[in-house]
């Protein structure tokens, strides 16, 4: 047969069985689209964008978000800015530490079963309780870090329960869903701390950091006028003495706008695991509920001790609490994982494959049953 006869009589044998209609829109499906100009519509189309259900995910938004609030809190600022727009600016900028914190750990963790009223009732309670608990406990210790114990007991446990009141109030508004894993708790008290820690920073740099900076000043002027004695000027004068304070003062509050978040965040996540276990009844309560708090009090008042803050230990000091952190998110506590693999898979997140042991799972999770509107509004914001 010639190779343009048997081409068309191949042609012919796919489309056996199939109606001209068909025929006529697997060819249109199949010919490549004619060369010609392009429109602007094809070149950028925002109509398909906006219409596209990824585009307008939460994730995409906050994305957004996170570029512009940098921008937007400059603009803010402006050029003369009063004391109330430092205070503002100074909110916007913890706050957006402290969800681009929160969107990793709720990578690194996936709480199935946190979701977002949970999420905004438990940061509505820590906003409203912990910088104010915590001021009051501290100032009834007369909170010090002169020695280890003074700061672990006048700092670090005021701290650590402020943190854990919000934890422990969602357990009592949720006692009921038992779905809720120690892990999760874990998570839960994590969003606590790094509410605390942005509701601490701002303090900081609003209150603690101008009297600080006042005091830096005064201390300086016998060295200013002692420049101006010389034959300096005066700007001169200012900056040689007060350019090594400012330097300091702009990088130790951009450090902590960054990490004091993530630091309470895993402090606050150790209590919040065991109070996990002690509300899903994996152990007596007595036994367990106090064993995070302990933990991270410790480790709060190592890390604010002034033998070891802005110390090579305190590099020591961070890294233990991350570890911890890590080690009960995404492993847990021996009893916690014996649970977890007795779970029927119903309750896991994900299935396991026939022939694999107990305890390894598939790279990917079982497809989840269609929800409900209702459900869906409900659902935990970190399932794709």
């Amino acid at each position: 047969m010639p190779v343009s006869g048997q081409r068309e009589f191949e042609t012919e044998a796919c489309f056996v069985g199939t109606s001209p209609r068909q025929r006529q829109s697997d060819h249109m499906t199949l010919a490549p689209p004619p060369p010609g100009r392009a429109r602007p519509s094809e070149l950028l189309p925002l109509g398909d964008w906006l219409r596209h259900r990824s585009v307008r995910s939460w994730r995409v938004l906050l994305f957004l978000a996170l570029i512009c609030t940098p921008v937007i809190a400059l603009v803010v600022l402006g050029d003369n800015p009063s004391e109330a727009t430092f205070d503002h600016v100074a909110w916007i900028f913890a706050a957006y530490f402290a969800v681009a914190w929160l969107l990793l750990l709720g990578v690194i963790i996936r709480p199935e079963h946190v979701t977002r009223p949970m999420l905004i009732l438990i940061t509505v309670i820590s906003l409203a309780t912990e910088v104010p608990l915590a001021i009051t406990l501290e100032s009834a210790l007369h909170a010090t870090t002169g020695n280890l114990a003074e700061s672990i007991f006048t700092v670090g446990v005021p701290e650590e329960l402020a943190k854990a009141v919000p934890v422990l109030a969602l357990a009592l508004i949720y006692w009921r869903r038992r779905t809720v894993q120690p892990r999760e708790y874990l998570f839960l008290g994590a969003v606590s701390g790094l509410a605390f820690g942005a509701s601490e920073v701002v303090h900081y740099f609003t209150v603690n950091g101008v009297d600080e900076f006042y005091q830096t000043v005064q201390s300086a002027i016998p060295s200013i006028d002692q420049l101006v004695s010389a034959g300096q000027s005066p700007s001169v004068s200012v900056f040689a003495v007060l350019i090594g304070p400012v330097r300091y003062f702009i990088l130790d509050f951009v450090w902590r706008f960054l990490t004091d978040p993530i630091m309470h965040a895993c402090w606050a996540g150790l209590t919040g695991y065991f109070i996990g276990l002690a509300v899903t009844k994996r152990h007596k309560w007595y036994a367990v509920a106090w064993v995070g708090l302990a933990v991270a009090a410790v480790l709060h008042g190592l890390n604010d001790w002034g033998e070891v803050n802005g110390r090579p230990l305190w590099i020591v000091v961070s890294v233990v609490s991350g570890v911890l952190f890590l080690g009960y998110a995404k492993v847990g506590a021996s009893a916690d994982r014996t649970i977890d693999a007795e779970t029927p898979p119903a309750f896991r997140l994900h299935h396991r494959s026939k022939g694999h042991p107990l305890g390894s799972f598939d790279a990917e999770p079982a497809e989840p049953p269609a929800k409900s509107p209702a459900e869906a509004s409900t659902s935990s914001p970190w399932k794709p």
